[in-house]
């Protein structure tokens, strides 16, 4: 007993060893083991096909033999599959690795594999002919013959099968029948009398099944993982009200298991570090990581592709480092006993949640003023447009100027919600204030000076127009200003400060006169960038001077 103990914890450590390391290095640590397949096969298969999927295709010649039979199973449920189709395209990609690392890993998959795929598979990728008069003419092979091992069986490829495909089939093949015709036999009948639609839904329904038991629940389950039902208000309150934990020191937790590129998430990688190394292990291999799995699935990607996983998994980590966040509020000390008591799917819902209220907001701006006002969509300042854009998207991302990621911080909330106040915002006021509807305003029915289009005219600047007027004694309407008017409307709005312009007190009145204080930050730094762009140009420049709406020349200089 006390030897087969002592065997597990060196599989479990042998098993650590590896996920901390990178693909390339855990592929040259498996290849020069003294013992190479025990070493692969210790990876979970979702590891081992990532791994895979990594490798050279030198390297990847020398580990496929190392697989276990639940590892190649994986490879083919995980890859060979487009949705619920089975892919002869993928398959064959497949067949060709097999056949580049040998006729055994071939003859070792076609016997031990799961053996309904391999049925299917082959049904995919061959047409199997039988030379015998108890058998229908039908299935009688044509001349000229395709190939047989036997002279009974005749195998001839689809037309999407390599030759190198079909040769490392024929040579596994082959090794089977060396071992004893009966597998071999029994095997080719399958193939012969199978009928493909059927088999494949078979096979489909049993492969949901495996994958779920690895972690990838079917596609409704893991659609759940963006419908958390706590907020972090409430985690935060049931943390707040358990008995704070006894003081004792605690090793530090190896924060390299946060894989997650560059993204920083301090607040995950602390609250990693302050509790139980142990604890924060299975937060991040049981938690996380079959949480990564979930969203992977939701996606809609294929599950094939290296790049659905990280995906998966960098959403997982950056919602669990904005969940904390949220729930601790800023207190560094409640990180580690937010670990100890929460379990990581309550974690990651926190910061699921913050960004779903954000997605229901942009909904409903969508399904608003965004429908009903005359080129609504098309004058969004970009800012705007493209974080409305990432959070509508199949699945929501936080989009800033350069830069399209999974939401991961307060600061990333922050700014969606100064976004989305001023789409709100100036939305009421042009349709409550203005009137603006399905034509256009009649302010705009001349296209101002410096834009090249109708779209080209920006609600911030209609918005930030209607202020300057507010604050030249004018009612607050959009008509674009002379160039007179725009010069007095910046000396009054702005003011130097350090050699940089900033919004005056009279702007941000003029903004709560017109109800545009909630647009007013971004409409102040809006104007502020724009003016200071024109700054020193007599009269503003109306290329340079984008936050302000000037008439064209010649237009009458009218209050």
């Amino acid at each position: 007993m006390g030897a087969v103990d002592a065997h597990s914890r060196q599989l479990q450590q042998n098993r650590r060893r590896l996920l901390a390391l990178s693909p390339r290095r855990r592929i040259g640590s498996i290849l020069e083991a003294r013992r190479p397949a025990a070493l692969a096969r210790v990876l979970p298969a979702q590891d081992f096909y990532l791994t895979l999927a990594e490798a050279s295709p030198a390297e990847a010649r020398a580990l496929l033999p190392l697989a276990s039979r639940h590892q190649l199973d994986f490879v083919l449920d995980i890859d060979a599959w487009g949705r619920d189709r089975f892919s002869a395209g993928r398959l064959a990609t497949w067949l060709e690795r097999f056949a580049e690392a040998g006729p055994e890993l071939m003859a070792r998959w076609l016997r031990e594999g799961d053996e309904k795929t391999v049925v299917l598979a082959l049904s995919r990728v061959l047409t199997v002919y039988k030379l015998d008069p108890s058998v229908d003419e039908s299935r009688w092979p044509p001349e000229p013959a395709p190939r047989t091992l036997d002279g009974l069986y005749y195998l001839a490829p689809v037309p999407r099968l390599s030759p190198k495909a079909f040769e490392g089939l024929l040579g596994g093949l082959a090794l089977l029948r060396g071992a004893g015709t009966r597998v071999y036999e029994a095997l080719l009948e399958q193939v012969l009398w199978a009928i493909p639609a059927e088999h494949e839904e078979e096979v489909y329904t049993e492969r949901v099944s495996r994958l779920a038991e690895r972690g990838f629940p079917p596609l409704e389950e893991s659609l759940e993982v963006w419908a958390p039902s706590l907020t972090a208000e409430q985690l935060a309150r049931r943390l707040a009200s358990l008995a704070p934990s006894p003081g004792s020191p605690r090793p530090a937790a190896s924060t390299a298991l946060v894989p997650v590129d560059s993204d920083p998430l301090p607040c995950l990688a602390q609250a990693l570090a302050a509790c139980d190394p142990s604890r924060a292990e299975a937060f991040i291999h049981q938690g996380l990581a079959r949480l990564g799995n979930r969203f992977a699935v939701a996606s809609l990607a294929h599950l094939g592709r290296p790049r659905t996983h990280r995906d998966g998994l960098r959403l997982a980590f950056c919602h669990a480092n904005l969940g904390l966040e949220l729930i601790t509020r800023g207190d560094e000390a409640r990180l580690g006993p937010a670990l100890d008591h929460l379990s990581a799917a309550e974690v990651v819902g926190a910061g699921t949640a913050a960004v779903i209220e954000r997605v229901e907001r942009a909904r409903r701006l969508e399904q608003g003023w965004l429908r009903r006002v005359h080129l609504a969509g098309e004058r969004l300042d970009a800012p705007i447009a493209r974080a409305l854009a990432g959070l509508l998207r199949h699945r929501p991302r936080f989009e800033g100027w350069e830069e399209s990621r999974p939401f991961r911080a307060v600061e990333d909330l922050e700014r969606c919600d100064e976004l989305l106040l001023a789409a709100e915002s100036m939305g009421t006021f042009l349709e409550e204030r203005l009137g603006a509807g399905a034509r256009e305003l009649p302010e705009l029915a001349r296209l101002p000076a410096g834009r090249r289009n109708i779209e080209d005219v920006e609600w911030s600047a209609v918005a930030l127009t209607a202020i300057a007027r507010r604050v030249l004694g004018g009612g607050g309407d959009p008509r674009p200003l002379s160039a007179r008017q725009a010069a007095e409307a910046l000396a009054a709005l702005t003011v130097d400060q350090a050699g940089t312009l900033r919004c005056t007190p009279a702007f941000f009145a003029a903004a709560e006169q017109l109800g545009l204080a909630p647009a007013a930050p971004f409409l102040a730094a809006r104007l502020e960038d724009s003016a200071q762009a024109a700054r020193g140009q007599t009269p503003p420049n109306p290329d340079l001077l984008r936050a302000l709406l000037l008439a064209p020349p010649g237009e009458p200089d009218l209050r």
